[in-house]
Parts: structure tokens; C-alpha cells; sequence
């Protein structure tokens, strides 16, 4: 019985090995707390999973499948109006062909006008899933 756990246990983790974990790195450049939607899809897409980010922070996003992703983003100062955003669409592999290691950097300048770049959306559209 135990040969045969262990034999279970040992091919569960050459698998995982061999095929890896497909994830994307998420990198907060700057002062601001972010909350960040990686949506699954085109267009209006489905939420895949929320992460919120500190000020100079960073988070792991893991993916089990291939498909096309993109972002919304939040960022957060006091005494600032929050920044909207939405992302690019980039594309996931998770398979036997191989896997995907991602990192996207968001940056903002704080100024009299803010500079970051990126598709402007409205509260409304980041609160929709």
C-alpha cells in the first residue's frame, strides 16, 4: 500500500514538473495600492481571479489552462482620484506544447496630470465581471 501511494505521489509531481504552471507576475511600479481583475476572454471576458497589490508590491496569478487574458486595474492613492485601466489582451499557454512565465509592470507617474498608460475605462466598467 505504501509502494503504491508513493508511486501515485511520484507521478502526480513528474507531471507537474513536466508540464509546469503557467503564471503571470504582477508588478506595482508604483505609490499606489492596486486591485487588478485578470479576466478571461474578449470583450467583456469572465473574472479568472483578483488580486490586490501593495504600494511597490507584486502578485502571482496561475493559470491551468491556454486562453486569451486580459486586465483591469485600480490604483488606489489618498487624496487622489483612483486611476481606471484596462489591459491588452495577451495569450496563456498551458499545455504539452508548454507553458507561459508573464510578467506585466505597471508604473504611474504622480503629477499634476497623471501618466500611465494603457485604455482609460470608468469605475462602472472595472466593477463589471
Amino acid at each position: 500500500m505504501k509502494l503504491k501511494l508513493f508511486s501515485i505521489c511520484l507521478g502526480l509531481l513528474m507531471t507537474f514538473v513536466a508540464n509546469g504552471q503557467a503564471r503571470l507576475t504582477v508588478v506595482n511600479n508604483s505609490g499606489r495600492y492596486m486591485t487588478v481583475k485578470v479576466m478571461q476572454g474578449v470583450g467583456a471576458g469572465a473574472l479568472h481571479e483578483t488580486v490586490f497589490i501593495s504600494a511597490w508590491g507584486s502578485a502571482t496569478v496561475y493559470f491551468s489552462s491556454s486562453g486569451t487574458y486580459f486586465t483591469k486595474t485600480k490604483a488606489v492613492i489618498t487624496q487622489r482620484d483612483p486611476v481606471y485601466k484596462k489591459g491588452k489582451a495577451f495569450r496563456v499557454t498551458n499545455d504539452a506544447s508548454g507553458y507561459s512565465v508573464l510578467t506585466l509592470t505597471f508604473t504611474i507617474k504622480e503629477s499634476a496630470v497623471i501618466q500611465s498608460t494603457g485604455q482609460s475605462i470608468s469605475r462602472a466598467e472595472f466593477d463589471r465581471n
